[in-house]
């Protein structure tokens, strides 16, 4: 049996409040709560009702379309996931082509005996009807709600889209410039044509750079643990800076001061759009960033006016940090997106920071997190405690 892939982390909206009126706003605003426009996917977002009777999104979650043989397993595995919001109704939308390729709604002809004219069949329902069914079924036996149940060909501007009971159809209007969007945007969100691109933020720079940095980072280690030989290389094995060893109680504190500027210094460069990570960059950044003390600083700057900044920086030094130093910013950007409700980004994140160190505690820790489906408020109330 072909492996079932992995759902995205689950996905919150944002927490003020924005109208939806029609069913096709609801389609339009999936890019904004995954932080990309999916592809061949079977997106499922919770609904709660509210006292005067609307509803309010919960969480987003999303998985790859699957064979429509084991449509009932992943649709399983995907309402599994959303009960980690405890919804009472759910929002069912299929984004995908149909088998043949073709958007519904097209009658095509039907051939007929030689002589004969052609008539053409009526127009088909959305396609992938198997998957739909299953998230019904799958929802309904955990005590869920579908209450609307809809497909999309993409979560684009003229994209077809329709409901599976036939009630409503028509184009959607461009996702980018709804209410949601615009709010990302104000909030400092980029919302990715793909997840490709997602992956792209942290995916690794040109081995030979990375081979460079590792010396330059064994050598400074080595400096800094007071390991090194004449020559300024390592006597021994480089110890990884969180476990640096400072000569005096005065050396550790002018360590922790150095690391705090280091990365007020790159956090400042990235807001003004100057972020510039050469090999020195990179190597003091992370010395800084093995000392706990800059390392917790990291951490709170995950949230609050620096954000954004922050969250940059991090996906900067995933990419441009050997292994297994990558591990700590990458799980800081895991961090970061978890507390702005980014749960795609989360886990692209944390998948990096468990390539680079498997066994990495940070890393771990968050993991865990995003697994028990914390909300994004909890995480920034932990965050700024």
């Amino acid at each position: 049996m072909t492996p079932l892939p992995p759902p995205t982390s689950p996905s919150s909206p944002p927490s003020h409040t924005i109208r939806l009126a029609e069913p096709s706003d609801l389609i339009a605003a999936v890019p904004v709560l995954l932080g990309f426009r999916p592809r061949d996917s079977l997106v499922l977002i919770a609904l709660h009702r509210t006292p005067s009777g609307r509803h309010r999104l919960g969480l987003g979650l999303r998985v790859d379309l699957p064979p429509p043989r084991h449509a009932a397993a992943v649709a399983a595995q995907a309402a599994d996931g959303l009960l980690l919001d405890d919804p009472a109704e759910a929002a069912v939308i299929v984004v995908g082509r149909g088998p043949s390729g073709r958007a519904p709604g097209r009658p095509q002809p039907r051939p007929r005996g030689a002589g004969s004219r052609a008539r053409r069949r009526r127009p088909s329902g959305p396609p992938r009807p198997e998957i739909a069914g299953a998230a019904i079924a799958a929802l309904r036996e955990r005590g869920i709600v579908a209450h609307s149940v809809m497909w999309t060909q993409r979560c684009a501007a003229g994209s077809p889209w329709a409901c599976y009971d036939g009630c409503c159809s028509g184009t959607l209007a461009d996702p980018g410039g709804t209410a949601m969007a615009a709010h990302a945007v104000a909030e400092g969100q980029v919302v990715y044509g793909e997840r490709a691109e997602l992956e792209a933020l942290v995916t690794p720079v040109a081995r030979p750079v990375l081979r460079r940095r590792e010396k330059l980072l064994e050598r400074a280690f080595a400096e800094v643990c007071g390991q090194a030989g004449p020559d300024g290389a390592a006597e021994g094995p480089a110890e990884f800076p969180g476990s640096l060893a400072a000569d005096s109680a005065q050396a550790a504190i002018a360590q922790v001061e150095a690391g705090m500027r280091t990365l007020d210094v790159a956090v400042a460069a990235a807001a003004q759009g100057e972020l510039q990570l050469d090999d020195d960059a990179v190597v003091g950044l992370a010395l800084a960033l093995g000392l706990p003390e800059v390392r917790d600083e990291a951490m709170r700057l995950c949230t609050g006016p620096q954000a954004a900044a922050a969250e940059q920086l991090w996906a900067a030094l995933a990419r441009e940090t050997p292994d297994p130093e990558a591990a700590v910013p990458a799980a800081l950007l895991a961090l970061s997106a978890l507390a702005r409700g980014r749960g795609a980004l989360a886990n692209i994140a944390l998948d990096r920071a468990e390539r680079a160190w498997p066994a990495h505690h940070l890393t771990g820790l968050i993991r865990q997190t995003a697994a028990a489906g914390i909300r994004p408020e909890e995480i920034r109330a932990w965050l700024e405690g």
